[in-house]
């Protein structure tokens, strides 16, 4: 059995004052949450979907998102979960309210609207055969670390410059069996290891991993024009 988490829980600081919610903001007819969702519920391999919300407010406002939503799959389960201060917080409640029967987990940042169904189609496909799969690409610009000491001058910088043919920049979906998903969050816990992406988990149980680019913009609401850029996307 395959679930989903998507996760709404994040605080959003970076949007600036004029978006309260980014997952719920406005996008043409739709917005963040209900794009990232009805992808999902298109799957039917999906039995369950599990979205993490921030608060009360939030969960109401989500519950009449998904009323909305079209196409929605009336045998998949919803299980609304309260999230956590950090993402691999609510990544962990999302994890915990899978039930048992529940063999792979599709976790999903819901800041990117554009993923596709057919993206899960092909995750959920890999998954199956223990391969844990996410979404990403190769960085194109050169990225240099900061090996600045820090008595450094503030703009004067050390820097090392990293072979950008083995960079890959992440995104979501990220798949895995959900047993070694609890397994490396768990151990990223006791090591006191702050984790911003599944896969991390994974690299903590020495798991090897499909890094999959779907051929399609993917981008993450951050900021207020990233909201601009996707509008744009969608009416091109």
């Amino acid at each position: 059995m395959h679930g989903s988490i998507l996760l709404t829980a994040g605080a959003g600081s970076r949007m600036g004052p004029a978006v309260t919610d980014k997952i719920l903001e406005k996008i043409g007819t739709s917005n963040a949450f209900r794009m990232s969702f009805r992808a999902f519920s298109k799957v039917k391999e999906i039995s369950i979907i599990v979205v993490v919300y921030r608060d009360d407010s939030q969960k109401k406002q989500i519950q009449r998102e998904i009323k909305l939503v079209e196409d929605f799959n009336p045998n998949q389960e919803i299980i609304l979960v309260k999230g956590g201060p950090q993402r691999s917080d609510s990544v962990r409640n999302g994890l915990l309210a899978l039930p048992d029967p529940c063999i792979f987990a599709h976790i999903h940042d819901c800041a990117r609207p554009m993923i596709r169904s057919e993206t899960v189609d092909f995750m959920v496909s890999k998954v199956t055969q223990m391969n844990p799969v996410a979404v990403a690409r190769l960085a194109t610009n050169t990225i240099r670390k900061d090996i600045s000491e820090l008595t450094s001058e503030e703009n004067l910088k050390t820097t090392e410059t990293l072979d950008r043919t083995k960079l890959w920049e992440m995104e979501t979906p990220q798949s895995a069996p959900k047993s070694w998903l609890i397994q490396g969050y768990q151990k990223a816990k006791e090591l006191n290891i702050l984790i911003t992406d599944d896969i991390h988990a994974l690299e903590l149980v020495s798991k090897k991993i499909i890094l999959f680019d779907p051929g399609y913009p993917n981008p993450k609401i951050t900021h207020d024009q990233d909201l601009t850029y996707i509008k744009f996307l969608i009416n091109t």
